[in-house]
């Protein structure tokens, strides 16, 4: 059976946020039975420091995060972090679930490309420059419009970033980034890059979106883009519309070049006050309707199989192009 992959997932938020509120054992008594049910195999695990950490708290706020991991993983025998795709197939081949571990923008790092060396010894292989504004490595890609200066792509700091992650054997992640960026990094690249958690800008305006040109350009470095379930990303927001994204992909970029990065952050909700939650926008953190955990997942390969599909295809979009990705870029 096929090795089912989910490129993106806030799940650290949820294991920090309950962790720090006294709960235990929480990937044993949530996330274990949520991916047994949808069948999810393995999950890029998103490091992320929301605006309120920013500057001064992101680097503590992204090592808690790992640290909660890292006591998770101590109550849970059927969970591993895994750094190399041999581990990755070990740990399934295990039974247990296979946890890598990404950094949803770099605000962690500063400026300070040292610390770079300390994340790859902590388990991290998959680096997002940027999450939606402006750090010292390059500009993101706003969910809302805003004022702002001139934008720009990769700083000085940031083509050393790229530089050094891409010799160190670490995936980039560009999901994220402005359209500046990304080329920049399209450019520099001399390994498969990826869009973990990314739709079709041609099916729904979002800048969240890639072009068509953006994912043939992802697929002609060998890397793919990951299938997105937020709502504001898809128009109409439901699961037949948003199958129509992945439709789109496949045809521009190929069936080799397309993955799951299915975003689910539904359960952040439980962390934010009343106050914090009335100033969000409506919807925020809810997937399209008909895929809105993981218990759904198996829906996607039913619907691939329904529009024609075929079973080894289906295969490689569930997880097998993620998970030759790993295999050519993650080296320790």
């Amino acid at each position: 059976m096929a090795i089912v992959v989910d490129a993106h997932s806030d799940i650290l938020s949820d294991i920090l946020g309950r962790r720090s509120a006294g709960q235990t054992g929480i990937l044993n008594a949530t996330w274990i039975p949520a991916m047994d049910a949808g069948g999810i195999d393995a999950r890029i695990l998103a490091i992320y420091s929301g605006v309120v950490y920013l500057p001064e708290l992101a680097l503590r706020r992204a090592l808690d995060q790992i640290a909660a991991l890292q006591a998770e993983l101590e109550e849970t025998p059927r969970a591993a972090l895994c750094t190399t795709h041999a581990q990755i197939l070990a740990a399934v081949g295990e039974g247990k679930k296979a946890f890598i571990l990404g950094m949803e923008g770099a605000e962690p790092l500063g400026a300070d490309l040292g610390l770079l060396s300390i994340f790859h010894q902590l388990g991290v292989r998959v680096l997002g420059i940027t999450h939606a504004l402006r750090n010292y490595a390059a500009d993101g890609a706003f969910f809302e419009p805003k004022r702002t200066g001139r934008v720009g792509g990769l700083s000085d700091f940031g083509v050393a970033l790229v530089e050094k992650a891409q010799a160190m054997g670490m995936i980039i992640d560009v999901s994220h980034l402005n359209e500046p960026g990304f080329w920049d990094v399209v450019k520099l690249s001399t390994a498969p890059i990826i869009a973990s958690h990314s739709n079709c800008r041609a099916l729904a305006d979002h800048p969240r979106n890639l072009t068509d040109e953006q994912i043939k350009a992802v697929a002609d470095t060998g890397g793919f883009i990951g299938l997105n379930s937020i709502n504001r990303f898809v128009e109409p927001p439901d699961l037949p519309h948003l199958m129509d994204h992945l439709d789109r992909m496949v045809k521009i970029a190929g069936p080799e070049h397309v993955g799951l990065g299915l975003d689910f952050c539904h359960y952040l909700l439980d962390h934010k006050s009343p106050v914090e939650r009335s100033g969000m926008r409506q919807g925020a953190y809810l997937s399209v309707d008909g895929l809105e955990s993981d218990r759904e997942v198996p829906k996607i390969p039913r619907i691939l199989a329904e529009r024609g599909y075929p079973p080894g295809t289906i295969d490689l979009i569930m997880g097998g192009n993620c998970l030759r990705v790993f295999k050519d870029v993650l080296t320790s």
